[in-house]
């Protein structure tokens, strides 16, 4: 009876992550497919510099995943790209923007943390979700990329940015113990089950949690651009 009472609590949440899962992957986010752009391109400093916004990422689902206690990750990947006409477009450098956000239930707070490329971590935290929403898809920093004497001055240049969302990341794991914890110390066949399981869990996540959409920016040349302010 033990074991019948642990199996159904177990499918249930599973059942749970499973709805969640399904949910996350409608159109919503898709429809933010043609809501990345490029705001302000310019020099600053003697590099070539650049802010861009999004929209739409924190739809209901989403959100649904944060009061959940699960913690959902952004991830902006921006590139610079030579344009050369008939030939194979150059990559000249690319830049990471990740941030990492979660509900506290005891601060009853959103904690957020942002890192540039794998580093200089800045946390921000808020009782409202929107504020931290607006500062993860409006990024208040410029993107430095090349120097200006590094690159072709006649020459055509665009971004790629391409956008991750991702809601109950597969690695991490933390967040799915937090549902399946209490299955660790019911013995060993529970233990079993509880490991099977995860790994069921994991692969469902990595094939259907991850939604990447991108935008190309229009051609430029460095006679166009200004000089940016601070």
């Amino acid at each position: 009876m033990k074991k019948l009472a642990l199996t159904f609590k177990l499918l249930y949440r599973i059942t749970i992550i499973g709805l969640l899962c399904i949910f996350a992957n409608s159109g919503e986010i898709s429809a933010a497919e043609n809501m990345v752009k490029v705001v302000q391109n310019g020099i600053l400093k003697g590099n070539l510099a650049m802010k861009f916004q999004t929209d739409e990422l924190f739809n209901e689902k989403v959100t649904k995943f944060l009061s959940r206690g699960f913690t959902v990750r952004i991830e902006y990947n921006i590139e610079l790209w030579q344009s050369r006409g008939y030939w194979f477009d150059s990559l000249r450098s690319q830049r990471n923007l990740s941030y990492q956000i979660k509900f506290d239930p005891i601060e009853k707070q959103y904690q957020c943390q942002r890192s540039q490329d794998g580093s200089k971590v800045t946390a921000k935290s808020d009782k409202l979700l929107d504020n931290l929403a607006k500062w993860m898809m409006n990024p208040d920093i410029y993107v430095l990329f090349d120097p200006i004497d590094q690159l072709i001055p006649n020459d055509k240049y665009y971004y790629n940015i391409e956008v991750l969302v991702a809601t109950l990341t597969a690695e991490n794991v933390k967040d799915l113990r937090k549902w399946m914890g209490d299955f660790s110390d019911q013995g060993e066949q529970s233990s079993s089950i509880s490991r099977t399981t995860m790994r069921v869990i994991m692969d469902f996540l990595s094939s259907r949690n991850h939604k990447k959409f991108s935008a190309r920016s229009e051609q430029f040349n460095l006679s166009e651009l200004a000089k940016l302010g601070k």
